[in-house]
């Protein structure tokens, strides 16, 4: 077994790329500084054995905290038994039968947000497309109303300029401050709708039931917070899918000549350009991975990119390849964390990116205008300028 020499992750993206390709599977960074996992069946395997390896990493919230809303209704730092209650009451109402009844309305909010940008020459892409379409898809399936879709669309680009290095000061007051503005709108919301409920997700929570339970209102309304921050991962992948195809012309060709191909390519993009780059956990237990013993009570630096580019599964892992015939990637996770909404955002992005293709002859990303994140963060951008070369309408 090779020991590599440890140095911190770069920020900037194309380093940070070299630095994952050259870190052995498993390995311990000196002093406090935890464990790492890159190598794919590692990785899977980390995630796999939630027995063992904590998703609990966040510190419980006093009554008093800005982020109380993400206390009780969030899975994504919760562990079994609570989880899989949660995640099974969830699920009642969340099906993806549901998710593909949501087609007609996904399509409609695409072509509504895709009209007021045909003819224009460039777009601010995220603030005026990918970001609107995400929040807009997830609050009328919450069936929330316009003026609070609103609220969540300010709430979510406040959330994902945290990861943006060149943003202004102040963020992290920012996210604070709507988030007690979202979670005091959001238990009013409830409280509507248990009152009168209709058709939406949001009644669905409040029905759903198993073995005489059912959600209370602090958890509906941190799971309703939780599917509108996370689902805005949806828009992280419609940048990168923009960034990746506009360094790869002949895979853009290749789309509006074989549209059968969409579905590979958002999943090469997902592989490629992981929009998460690492998740955290914590061992609970001593547990051995690649062959390294990691004691109990050590935090645990798990890296989807790296795992998404591991020689080892994926053959020429570095290379953008829309036809790979063999591409079990993680961007969505494994185990029981699996993102509960992936159905959803890979509807959403199938059809925005479908209509973007048919709607154009051309598009490019300006750089200038592009503000990329911190990739050891998440691979994506808070902003991205697309110039665009329009067809003539039929």
């Amino acid at each position: 077994m090779t020991t590599s020499v440890w140095t911190p992750p770069p920020a900037d993206e194309a380093e940070l790329t070299d630095w994952l390709r050259a870190r052995d599977p498993v390995t311990r960074a000196p002093g406090n500084g935890g464990w790492h996992v890159f190598g794919y069946p590692e990785v899977k395997e980390v995630l796999a054995q939630h027995g063992a390896f904590s998703n609990a990493v966040v510190r419980p919230m006093s009554d008093d905290s800005p982020m109380r809303l993400y206390r009780t209704g969030n899975l994504t730092w919760m562990d079994p038994p609570r989880h899989r209650n949660l995640r099974g009451l969830v699920s009642q109402a969340f099906t993806p039968r549901w998710v593909a009844g949501l087609e007609p309305m996904v399509r409609e909010t695409v072509e509504t947000l895709l009209a007021g940008l045909r003819g224009r020459p460039e777009a601010a892409y995220v603030r005026e497309f990918a970001s609107p379409v995400v929040a807009t898809v997830i609050a009328r399936m919450l069936g929330i109303p316009d003026k609070g879709q609103q609220l969540f669309q300010q709430w979510s680009r406040s959330l994902l300029a945290l990861a943006d290095p060149s943003a202004e000061g102040n963020g992290l007051q920012k996210v604070l401050t709507l988030t007690q503005v979202a979670e005091a709108y959001l238990h009013r919301f409830v409280a509507q709708r248990r009152a009168a409920p209709t058709d939406d997700l949001t009644s669905k929570l409040i029905a759903a039931e198993i073995d005489g339970e059912r959600l209370g209102d602090d958890e509906i309304a941190g799971l309703v917070a939780l599917l509108m921050s996370t689902g805005q991962a949806a828009t992280i992948t419609l940048v990168n899918a923009m960034i990746v195809l506009g360094r790869h012309p002949e895979a853009v060709a290749a789309l509006r000549a074989r549209p059968e191909l969409l579905d590979s390519a958002i999943d090469e993009v997902m592989r490629y350009r992981s929009e998460t780059t690492r998740v955290e956990r914590r061992t609970v237990r001593d547990v051995v991975i690649g062959g390294h013993e990691i004691p109990a009570g050590q935090s645990v630096s798990v890296w989807i990119a790296a795992a998404n580019r591991d020689p080892r599964v994926f053959e020429n892992p570095h290379v953008f390849d829309i036809e790979r015939s063999h591409n079990p990637h993680i961007a969505f996770g494994h185990g029981i964390h699996y993102c509960l909404g992936a159905p959803l955002a890979r509807l959403e992005i199938r059809i925005a990116l479908r209509e973007l293709l048919d709607s154009t002859l051309d598009f490019a990303i300006d750089p200038a205008g592009t503000r990329l994140l911190d990739p050891r963060l998440m691979f994506g951008a808070s902003e991205a300028t697309v110039r665009f070369t329009w067809k003539e309408k039929q």
